[in-house]
């Protein structure tokens, strides 16, 4: 973990090289917040940013003072203010982490909510001392996921894909890796490459789907078929449907009823222009 001292005074914190403290994430505005530092105290502040920032789970939407051990959640990065006094400081415990009993993702001891879906945390929560566990990344998918509704909402689909680029490529490191996959996070990317592809005739896109599907050996959901549908209107990216369908054909004595009525509708995607 990377450590910064704050001087008194405001700190800037943002994407842009200027601030105080610049981060590389896509989700943080230029500048996104600051910190302003006096003798007594130190205030967090956003900037109206585009997305918004939290304080230990919950929307920081007004001026809020900070205290030991609070965290703060910006874009996809989370920062941890601690108080430090004059004198030699002491070694940090590295401490325990809890599992929260409302999304089951882990999360340091210490905080009285879940910083990944702000729930109330318990006296009863599981603890787990000296596990290394990674993070799940759902609350990162959803907040990229309203990030990216916003903006082929507004016909910024290069900034979209700037941004899809980054959750495709970190899915699809893991799964080379071997790493743990989740299919709904999988169905997420899927959905917004698919609707990228329809709108800019992109058939990358459309390809790291099928691509995807195939390397996990997933069929996908039937939720996914509209947006095969849409990204279909295009002759080639309907020939990369198609021949998808027919390699998950070739496995159907693997799938289910339901599969196989998904595969049936996207084979029907041929037939139907």
């Amino acid at each position: 973990m990377q450590e910064f001292d704050l001087p008194p005074g405001e700190v800037v914190i943002g994407r842009s090289p200027d601030c105080h403290i610049t981060i590389e994430d896509p989700l943080i505005s230029r500048q996104h917040a600051k910190i302003v530092v006096s003798d007594r105290s130190c205030t967090f502040i956003d900037l109206q940013s585009r997305n918004g920032s939290r304080l230990n789970g919950r929307p920081a939407r007004e001026p809020v003072e900070l205290h030991d051990t609070d965290r703060i959640r910006i874009g996809a990065q989370e920062l941890v203010f601690f108080e430090m006094s004059t004198e030699k400081r002491s070694t940090r415990a590295t401490g325990a982490m809890r599992l929260c009993s409302h999304c089951g993702s882990p999360f340091a001891e210490g905080t009285e909510v879940c910083p990944h879906c702000g729930a109330t945390v318990g006296k009863d929560e599981d603890t787990m001392s000296g596990v290394v566990v990674e993070p799940r990344r759902t609350w990162v998918l959803d907040l990229v996921g309203e990030v990216l509704e916003r903006a082929i909402a507004a016909g910024k689909t290069q900034e979209a894909s700037r941004m899809l680029h980054r959750a495709a490529d970190e899915f699809s490191e893991r799964a080379r890796n071997g790493g743990a996959v989740d299919a709904k996070a999988l169905a997420q990317i899927s959905d917004h490459a698919l609707r990228l592809a329809a709108i800019d005739r992109d058939l990358q896109w459309v390809q790291w789907v099928v691509d995807s599907h195939q390397t996990l050996k997933l069929v996908p959901s039937a939720a996914l078929v509209p947006a095969f549908s849409a990204a279909a209107n295009e002759a080639v990216a309907r020939g990369v449907i198609v021949a998808f369908a027919a390699s998950l054909r070739s496995r159907e004595s693997e799938l289910t009823s339901a599969e196989t009525a998904i595969v049936a509708s996207l084979e029907n995607l041929d037939r139907s222009r």
